[in-house]
């Protein structure tokens, strides 16, 4: 838990400034071109008899925001109202979590993540002497994330049936090929748990390195969409 309240805080000091920058260039977008930019263009369109595409295409969104402004605002609740329901349903959140899973650097993240908690919390359990299948089921819960957490069903159904746990986690395609060597390695030895508690510090940093990426890629992406709003 501390370790994630540091990951979001990170996240949030990285993100502050340019989401900052960005809404701020967002609303004032809108403010130019939905009450500043009617008035300048009352003072210039009477004496310009063809004006360039560019002054058009701002006078038609001008124009639209006048007229329809309130039922774009209302939409847009319904929206994100929308979206917030959905993904708090399980076919949601399993579509949103996939989904985010497919996302460049964002992806990447969670997976390191993931596979940090993986190996910690199920070193740690083992070693208490918690059974692999129960151990599972808790492991699945920390992922923070559906898909992981259903290939951690998957794995532990085909763990039940008899088959040792490198061979499904190998398949699922979702954990590093290192993660599995050392559950294989570890089970052949019966030293599982002490070998998982020795990678997770590994694993771990893996995760930050991602986290560092994520966190310098993020704010340099949102003033690039600044400038695209600009433009």
């Amino acid at each position: 838990l501390e370790r994630d309240e540091k990951v979001r805080s990170g996240m949030k000091t990285a993100a502050a400034y340019p989401l900052f920058v960005l809404v701020l260039g967002v609303v004032s977008s809108f403010v130019v071109i939905r009450f500043i930019l009617p008035k300048m263009l009352e003072s210039i369109t009477g004496g310009v008899g063809i004006l360039p595409w560019p002054t058009k295409m701002l006078m038609g969104v001008s124009e639209f925001f006048a007229s329809y402004g309130w039922i774009v605002f209302l939409l847009l609740i319904f929206i994100v109202a929308g979206f917030v329901k959905w993904k708090k349903s399980p076919a949601g959140r399993m579509d949103w979590d996939g989904f985010k899973l497919k996302v460049p650097v964002l992806g990447s993240v969670i997976k390191s993540i993931a596979v940090g908690r993986f190996t910690r919390t199920l070193g740690a359990l083992t070693q208490s002497g918690i059974t692999i299948l129960d151990a599972l089921k808790v492991v699945r819960d920390t992922l923070g994330n559906e898909v992981l957490a259903s290939e951690i069903d998957e794995v532990s159904d085909r763990v039940c049936a008899g088959e040792p746990l490198a061979e499904p986690l190998g398949q699922s395609g979702m954990f590093p090929p290192l993660l599995v060597q050392i559950v294989s390695i570890g089970e052949h030895t019966g030293k599982l748990d002490e070998l998982l508690l020795n990678a997770a510090d590994t694993f771990d940093a893996q995760a930050d390195a991602a986290i560092n990426r994520f966190m310098a890629v993020l704010p340099a992406v949102l003033i690039l969409l600044l400038g695209i709003v600009i433009a």
